[in-house]
């Protein structure tokens, strides 16, 4: 019966350090296994960790100027709920009154933001960008946006049908096409 009563108190000891080992301070960890002097006579300094800050969490809005509306709206929530930045990815000739309105859209929601030009090869420019930036989340684009069609038709077929972030194309309802109104 001492044995068993030993064992016990062996193994409940054991769970005790387990605790102190997951939720005390060092300073409480070490008093509790008693270890270190019990006179110290100076204070202990607090240690001090050092905390690197997470990557910034990014999503890539792909533009030629256009996509002022869902799809700028989608990725503005998106960034919302995930605290993250907006990088918008500029190819082609651009408007600058539409890249201004998209840049408005994104400072009116409270957003930091990153413009980026890419080269006269925006599909290599996009992917470049991609394998330079491990903590984006997706890209988003309109899919009738010529680099984003490049992207799907040539580019992603070629590396095995696969890039290492989601590609999400998502139409531009701002403006109603004469040919899709309905009589309701």
């Amino acid at each position: 019966m001492t044995s068993l009563s030993d064992d016990l108190k062996r193994i409940l000891t054991g769970l005790a350090y387990q605790d102190a080992g997951e939720f005390l301070s060092m300073h409480d960890k070490m008093r509790t296994l008693g270890i270190g002097a019990k006179n110290r006579k100076k204070p202990t300094t607090p240690t001090h960790s050092i905390v690197n800050k997470p990557a910034t969490h990014r999503i890539a809005l792909i533009s030629d100027g256009r996509g002022a509306g869902a799809p700028l709206d989608y990725a503005i929530e998106t960034c919302s709920r995930q605290g993250a930045k907006i990088d918008l990815l500029l190819h082609g000739t651009i408007d600058t009154e539409n890249i201004a309105t998209l840049e408005t859209h994104i400072r009116s929601a409270g957003l930091d933001y990153n413009c980026i030009q890419l080269g006269t090869q925006p599909s290599d420019g996009i992917i470049e960008y991609i394998y330079n930036h491990p903590a984006l989340i997706f890209l988003v684009a309109m899919p009738d946006d010529t680099t984003a069609k490049k992207l799907i038709e040539e580019v992603i077929p070629k590396r095995g049908g696969r890039i290492p972030v989601p590609l999400v194309l998502i139409e531009d309802h701002s403006s109603v096409r004469p040919g899709n109104q309905s009589a309701a």
